[in-house]
């Protein structure tokens, strides 16, 4: 009988050893799981960082461009004046001197 209740009392601390074991993977597991989401979401920000990056300079980029385009066009526009004045100047001198002294 003492045989028995030995036997028991073995399977017993064998089966609360292993279900010690089981807990202790299960939270090794847990925290593995942990680490591992923490890993993904790091690198997941770091692409959209690399991705957002990489989206500010192309329209970084791309506001360079239309600036000096409109530069250009400033620029054209004011050589256009400018050539206006200097090939009417005179002209628009002498209407205004005539438009004053006819009053």
């Amino acid at each position: 009988m003492d045989d028995i209740i030995k036997s028991i009392i073995e399977i017993d601390r064998g089966a609360s050893k292993r279900i010690e074991d089981a807990e202790k993977e299960k939270l090794r597991i847990i925290e593995e799981a942990k680490a591992e989401e923490e890993r993904m979401i790091a690198e997941a920000v770091e692409a959209k960082k690399a991705e957002l990056a990489a989206l500010e300079k192309a329209e970084t980029e791309k506001a360079n461009a239309r600036i000096a385009e409109l530069s250009q066009e400033k620029n054209a526009k004011l050589e256009a004046m400018k050539q206006s004045f200097d090939n009417n100047s005179d002209k628009w001198c002498g209407e205004i001197f005539q438009a004053v002294i006819s009053i």
